[in-house]
């Protein structure tokens, strides 16, 4: 496989939008999963380090409540 970028050989893929890329056009970050129960109100949160992301991807947080989206 080849980098998307620049077509070197890929070192791994991009976790959000699955392109291939290489050394130089991929980063490590952080993701975290929320998931909440609204009849108990408990939350768990799946945390993982260290995720191969493509320098294209920018992924930012949403906040909804009661079904619309809160713009900050």
């Amino acid at each position: 496989m080849k980098c998307w970028f620049c077509e070197k050989d890929a070192r791994g893929v991009c976790i959000f939008c699955g392109r291939g890329v290489c050394y130089d056009h991929g980063n490590k970050d952080e993701i975290v999963h929320a998931k909440s129960d609204t009849s108990t109100g408990y939350s768990t949160f799946l945390k993982v380090k260290n995720v191969l992301k493509c320098s294209d991807c920018r992924v930012n947080w949403e906040n909804w409540e009661q079904g619309k989206m809160i713009l900050k």
